[in-house]
């Protein structure tokens, strides 16, 4: 059986020239990103802060604020304090002024709060609404009413006979935030969910190319975030405008077998909140060997958008995670954006696979400095063998029975350089029972 750690990533220890002792960590690191009241709280914008206790975050983070609330959430949906981070994004208010009565926005996606936009109309406020979707938003009837797009930061105000447009808002710098505070937050051989309290596409993608550079470094960062609204809903909030999906036509740029969307994201009590940080709370807070697939993620009572059941099977059909609320909110798969169809890329496996990844890379650097020869090869080759048969004990990988080779460990000397050794390693990841099929035979 495995040896498993409070931790996360994997951990080898070596004694006399050898390994004694080989950890899998069952943890993930959570780090969230989001809007803090620095003004009011302990921590500093873009630094990933820890809270010794779920009465610490108001304190850290400033009472009310997106982040204090987003890390009690995680909390209570299961996050281990001891690899949770909260990391404020540094924000950033500028005004910009037109002589048009549309535009676009020259920072983007902008925060989303309609309370921290303010348009004025040839000096008077008009009344903020954000528009969800996508592209230049539709002319509101009400000339006191200005639509903005957040996310591609088009606007158009009710009033076409305007000489003086202002707009006043906040927009955040992810970009550097999110690969700076993961480097510091994880070490090389650790495993962690990234989790930006946003459903911008713009921000996924980002994120997907700093988790890439953050796995060449074998720090095993997956990313977590939400999927952008498509449509403007009206049911069953009744709201005039408000976040929802075309399940059907949704569509995004996004293939990263390490990242992962959900639908919807944004909480229907409040849209300029989200359902992420619980959600995170539950993938991260899951142990290696339980699997994420409709558990419940308690603290929210209401979505933004009701998920159909046949919503849910195009959103997978999309790549997203739907969550759909029954009386419970409840997260209805784990796959991944990628659409590589050789092994099923969801967060199961994901999670296996780069357990497996940091096993090999550790095994082999623990033989760095010995002498190669078969000895040395041999031991390395048998402790990690051994090693992935704990993971088939413990019902994470599969056997090899009936003339099925799922897993294989080669150890050797590289052919064209004798201080070179390399490993090989194959697995196949035990799957998860995601539906049934139900045949009911009535005899009369």
């Amino acid at each position: 059986m495995t040896t498993f750690g409070g931790f996360p990533g994997v951990r080898i220890q070596t004694q006399g020239g050898g390994i004694s002792g080989v950890q899998v960590g069952a943890e993930e690191t959570l780090i969230l990103y989001g809007n803090a009241d620095t003004s009011n709280g302990t921590a500093v914008e873009g630094n990933p802060t820890q809270v010794g206790a779920t009465t610490e975050a108001d304190k850290k983070f400033g009472a009310g604020s997106e982040l204090a609330d987003a890390m009690k959430e995680a909390l209570a949906n299961g996050a281990n304090i001891n690899y949770l981070y909260g990391v404020p994004v540094p924000k950033v208010q500028t005004t910009e002024d037109y002589t048009n009565a549309s535009g676009t926005l020259s920072n983007t996606p902008i925060l989303h709060n309609e309370e921290e936009v303010t348009v004025t109309i040839d000096e008077t406020d008009a009344e903020v609404e954000f528009w969800y979707a996508g592209g230049a938003p539709d002319k509101p009837s009400d000339s006191g009413v200005a639509y903005i797009n957040p996310y591609e930061g088009e606007f158009i105000v009710g009033n076409d006979d305007v000489t003086d447009v202002s707009v006043s808002y906040s927009y955040q710098e992810w970009d550097n935030t999110l690969i700076a505070a993961a480097n510091d937050a994880l070490a090389e051989g650790d495993t962690g969910v990234l989790a930006p309290l946003t459903d911008a596409e713009s921000v996924a993608a980002t994120l997907s190319g700093h988790i890439t550079t953050l796995r060449g470094e074998y720090k095993m960062a997956k990313g977590l975030v939400g999927a952008q609204p498509n449509v403007d809903d009206t049911v069953p909030t009744n709201d005039p405008l408000a976040p929802g999906y075309d399940a059907g036509d949704y569509s995004d740029a996004l293939a990263d077998d390490a990242l992962f969307v959900i639908a919807p994201s944004r909480n229907g009590e409040n849209y300029n909140r989200t359902i992420i940080p619980g959600v995170a709370g539950v993938f991260a807070g899951h142990a290696i060997n339980e699997p994420v697939y409709n558990d419940a993620v308690s603290g929210y009572t209401d979505v933004a958008y009701d998920v159909s059941r046949s919503d849910a099977q195009k959103f997978r059909d999309a790549y997203v995670i739907p969550i759909r609320q029954a009386g419970t909110v409840r997260i209805k798969d784990n796959l991944s954006t990628s659409e590589e169809s050789d092994w099923e890329r969801d967060f199961w496996r994901r999670r296996i696979v780069d357990r497996v990844v940091l096993l090999s890379k550790l095994v082999g650097e623990a033989i760095i400095g010995r002498i190669n020869d078969e000895r040395t090869r041999n031991q390395a080759q048998t402790t990690l063998f051994v090693q992935l048969r704990g993971l088939v004990s413990d019902r994470l990988l599969k056997p090899n029975e009936d003339g099925e080779q799922n897993l294989t460990v080669n150890v050797y000397e590289d052919p064209t350089n004798t201080d070179q050794v390399n490993i090989d390693v194959g697995v196949t990841p035990l799957g998860i029972v995601k539906r049934i099929d139900q045949t009911v035979t009535i005899n009369t």
